[in-house]
């Protein structure tokens, strides 16, 4: 039989000590691919970050990094995300692919021919290197393009770093204003109106604060449903009987292949080593290689979409975690090494080794033997679908964890630490607890230790030192620039008015000092400025809490008639 020209056939006994080697290592080079790719991931993750907050749509500091395009970045765009998807399917599905062996057991149980030479040594195979180093290629194009086209004003993806940045430091894109009234408001109630709310001891669940939480859930509990399917219906097909079957009764987590064949079978042939289903015309030739190893990585592509999407269940909970230690003995500091944090935190952890120990038992699974072609072993399937069950079981416990104390759940959501957060430390910890009581008390952090809120009280309210720093959304923003001192604008016409309005001041106390001549001739400014057909409501629905470069802060979508009872 003629094969493509694999090459590299070593003889000895220590090519043979080579071959065990790079045979059984497939494990750490998955690790050492994740690691690659999770690098190049961090940059193109930070490009997105930066890009969405440019366009006003950063709501969580965590996305989607492959599913999420914002419409001015040209890096982070769908077909950009799309070929960085096909780089990572490449590195990941071509890994187990590139050392080859040929076992002599196997291929007599499959009545195949073959050189005495070819058992002794390792093959390389040049498809799945070029494979591997054309998704390395891929990634990297895609990472360096977004590195050059962004402004990325922090590396750090703490959630703390990245709300601070948004909310004080940002002058290029839209800066997150702080909303009063809010501080005891989770991300549960981001798109309600202010209001007063008691302490609660334990908060929502992940599930329920972010959409895209449900969906991810759904791929991965799809993923152990369909390698189920596929190992029942390799397994019913093997009990057929094909002279390319044959049936073992090892279950073992490795697969084996010892050349013993028992009489007493039912099938075709059997073995007491593992079984194993050969894909006959993947052996076939130059075409036979390249058909057998984008039929893997065909495979493999669900399985790597499926665990980028469970990537953003566990940096939300990663994000949680360091926002909730505000409430710790010690703080926390939002300046925190963001990759000491990741490698210090069980959650990534776990899925950088759940992702690798997928991707390996998947290479168990289905592989590819030198002169054989494509061979897929039932156990190791279920073995694969059991890792997937894991994973899935992993997402959901993270989804539907409520986080304890009486911090107001965030998930990384960037306006509510803003809401939350009143004080940012330059250095040192920061923590959170009661810093005025009184009906509605208030709820902010400090530099300094803060008792906890009390359970029976109401919370709400402002502190003197933010009421110049934020603005009230129970008042249009717009009438807060016209200054009054003495009225207001009416609620009817937007032009310039010929008498005082006869309404009590809308604007708080500090903002009151304008006299009403002053007021007059900067609506009287606003009026030539501004069409006579556009309305408040025209003019800053749907911004939600985003400043482009103005001191407009409109916190809803409909902001002049969602104050009109105010008045």
């Amino acid at each position: 039989m003629v094969v493509l020209p694999l090459g590299l056939n070593i003889f000895g006994m220590a090519f043979r000590l080579v071959d065990s080697f790079l045979l059984r290592a497939t494990k750490p080079r998955l690790c050492l691919v994740t690691l690659l790719n999770d690098s190049m991931g961090y940059i193109h993750s930070c490009s997105l970050r930066w890009s969405l907050q440019r366009e006003g749509k950063l709501d969580f500091n965590s996305n989607l990094r492959l599913l999420t395009s914002p419409k001015h970045s040209r890096p982070n765009g769908m077909i950009p995300n799309a070929v960085y998807l096909i780089g990572i399917v490449l590195s990941y599905g071509s890994t187990s692919l590139i050392f080859l062996s040929l076992n002599p057991e196997l291929a007599r149980l499959l009545g195949k021919d073959y050189d005495s030479d070819d058992i002794d040594g390792v093959h390389i195979n040049p498809v799945a290197l070029f494979t591997l180093g054309a998704g390395f290629l891929l990634q990297a194009i895609i990472t360096n393009w977004a590195l050059v086209e962004t402004n990325i004003p922090t590396w750090s993806s703490n959630p703390l770093d990245v709300a601070r940045v948004c909310t004080v430091d940002e002058h290029d894109g839209h800066r997150v204003e702080p909303r009063i009234g809010r501080c005891m408001m989770s991300v549960h109630l981001a798109k309600e109106d202010a209001r007063w709310c008691k302490p609660r001891p334990k908060q929502g669940p992940m599930i329920t604060a972010h959409s895209h939480v449900r969906r991810i859930l759904i791929l991965l509990w799809i993923l152990p449903i369909l390698s189920g399917i596929w190992g029942s219906g390799v397994y019913g097909y093997l009990l057929k009987g094909s002279q390319n079957n044959v049936f073992g009764r090892s279950w073992s987590l490795l697969p084996i292949f010892t050349g013993s064949t028992d009489s007493n079978c039912s099938t075709h042939q059997c073995t007491d080593g593992t079984s194993v289903v050969n894909v006959g015309w993947t052996a076939n030739g130059a075409a036979g290689v390249v058909g057998a190893v984008f039929l893997i990585m065909a495979f493999q592509s669900v399985v790597t979409l499926s665990l980028h999407c469970a990537e953003l269940i566990v940096n939300l909970s990663r994000d949680e975690k360091v926002y909730r230690g505000l409430l710790g003995l010690r703080g926390t500091n939002g300046h925190h090494n963001s990759v000491l944090a990741a490698f210090t935190s069980w959650q990534t952890l776990f899925l950088f080794a759940l992702k690798a120990g997928v991707h390996w038992m998947f290479g168990l699974a289905i592989n590819l033997q030198f002169q054989l072609g494509v061979n897929m072993h039932p156990p190791q399937i279920f073995y694969f679908s059991a890792f997937c069950l894991a994973a899935a079981i992993f997402g959901l416990l993270l989804s539907v964890w409520r986080p304890a104390g009486y911090l107001p759940a965030a998930y990384g959501h960037i306006q509510t630490i803003a809401d939350v957060v009143d004080e940012w430390a330059d250095s040192g910890a920061m923590f959170w607890g009661e810093k005025k009581a009184g009906n509605p008390g208030y709820t902010g952090t400090s530099t300094h230790r803060l008792k906890q809120p009390d359970e029976r009280m109401w919370y709400g309210g402002q502190p003197e030192h933010r009421s110049s720093q934020v603005r009230d959304s129970a008042v249009p923003t717009e009438l807060y620039n016209l200054a009054p001192s003495n009225a207001t604008p009416p609620i009817q016409p937007f032009f310039y008015p010929t008498t005082p309005p006869p309404y009590p001041p809308a604007g708080p106390p500090h903002m009151q000092h304008n006299s009403y001549s002053q007021w007059a001739q900067q609506a009287h400014q606003q009026a030539q400025n501004r069409p006579s057909h556009h309305s408040l409501n025209s003019a800053f629905s749907g911004m939600s809490g985003y400043s482009y470069n103005s001191n407009y802060s409109a916190q809803s979508t409909q902001p002049f008639l969602g104050n009109q009872r105010a008045w």
